[in-house]
């Protein structure tokens, strides 16, 4: 295992790309997981599959599954609040 920090490759079109870092990451994984589908085609299989995953190895974590309206516009603000308000860490998950 290295101890690089990982880089983080971002698809718009910056002319002057901003640094990011990663959010700040917890030892250990507690409260809700949301996994958000974005609503982009078969997403909802890849969900599937990772939630299976999720619940073998953590079977105690609560998972709430949430899904975008349409991939083609940001998500709502009410689903931002609920995602903020129900969920400690997300996963947002697209496929096609």
């Amino acid at each position: 295992m290295h101890n690089e920090s990982p880089v983080i490759l971002d698809p718009t079109d910056e002319r002057a790309p901003m640094g990011r870092q990663p959010a700040a990451r917890s030892a250990r994984l507690e409260g809700a997981l949301g996994i958000i589908d974005i609503a982009k085609a078969r997403g909802d299989v890849f969900c599937d599959e990772v939630e299976r995953l999720v619940r073998e190895r953590m079977p105690s974590l609560e998972v709430i599954r949430l899904r975008k309206p349409t991939y083609t516009k940001p998500a709502p603000d009410d689903l931002r609040e609920e995602v903020g308000a129900r969920c400690r860490a997300v996963i947002q998950a697209l496929a096609d």
